[in-house]
């Protein structure tokens, strides 16, 4: 090695090669790993084109300043005698065994032939530069590598950061437990009705008085003793009808009704052109349930 070669500056470049790489990753591939630990939101890269420059700074600019780093770090173990050559070559290898993982599967990312390039050009410069000897010894020669085994869990934790996020992990939905609910037996039936608007109503106040009457009305034909509407007193059966419209002035609603024990929704399509009709058959479905039970949860 030679002797001019400050070490010191050896690590001061490390950590500005590593810097660069993060800033270039940040500017232009914002989307990995580490970012998002750091709580970093930015997304957006500041080139969108396809010129050999950008695909140069998006693809391999990062990963030539970071394998710089590596370099650079076994450099100033070397001129410390903290490595052997087997170290340095086992140092050395990593970014080729990360991308070999990334062919496997077994690391995050993608494999890409050119990162292999580049790697290889780096280092091969490098080498030049530090004379870095990495000539394989005897084995039995090798002793503790305890500070390789280190910088190499410290690189393997930048290729696992700088991965994109682009992979998710499948997890299989909790099946909703099946209820089965029996009917209301008892009369009358006490009755708090709800009424709102996905959307903006001109009327809202208006619409819900009008609303409610007519829909209590509808309840009432279908069953005629069976229902009473619930002024002053704890109701049985708490009903929540949420009116939705498309752009053809077409109706429909989501209806959620609650009893003490249970509740469940059930949604009326979109096609309705009188509100009056649309309530009618809400209140025929809500009788079918009180009067023969409902179940959810259990397809």
């Amino acid at each position: 090695m030679r002797s001019y070669y400050n070490s010191s500056y050896l690590l001061v470049s490390a950590m500005v090669a590593l810097l660069l790489g993060a800033v270039n990753y940040f500017l232009f591939t914002p989307q990995i790993v580490l970012f998002h630990w750091l709580g970093i939101s930015h997304t957006q890269s500041f080139l969108t084109d396809h010129s050999p420059t950008a695909i140069f700074l998006k693809e391999y600019f990062s990963d030539a300043a970071w394998c710089t780093a590596l370099c650079l770090v076994v450099s100033y173990l070397s001129i410390h005698k903290y490595l052997t050559t087997p170290d340095k070559f086992l140092l050395l290898s990593l970014p080729f065994v990360s991308e070999a993982g990334q062919y496997f599967s077994i690391v995050p990312g993608t494999f890409d032939w050119f990162d292999m390039l580049t790697y290889l050009i780096v280092i091969t410069i490098c080498n030049s530069i530090f004379s870095l000897n990495l000539i394989p010894v005897n084995m039995k020669k090798i002793k503790s590598h305890f500070v390789a085994t280190s910088v190499a869990i410290v690189f393997l934790f930048m290729v696992f950061a700088s991965a994109t996020q682009h992979r998710t992990v499948y997890r299989a939905p909790q099946k909703e437990p099946c209820v089965r609910h029996d009917a209301l037996s008892y009369s009358p039936v006490l009755v708090q009705i709800n009424i709102d608007g996905s959307y903006t109503m001109k009327d809202l106040s208006g619409a819900q008085r009008s609303g409610q009457v007519y829909f209590m009305d509808a309840l009432t034909a279908t069953n005629t003793y069976k229902y009473k509407l619930a002024q002053g007193i704890t109701p049985n059966l708490n009903i929540y009808i949420t009116i939705n419209t498309d752009s053809y002035q077409h109706y429909g609603a989501r209806v959620k009704f609650y009893v003490f024990d249970d509740n469940t929704w059930f949604d009326m399509p979109s096609n309705y052109v009188e509100p009056g009709r649309l309530f009618e058959d809400i209140a025929a479905k809500i009788n079918s349930f009180v009067v023969g039970g409902w179940n959810h949860g259990c397809n």
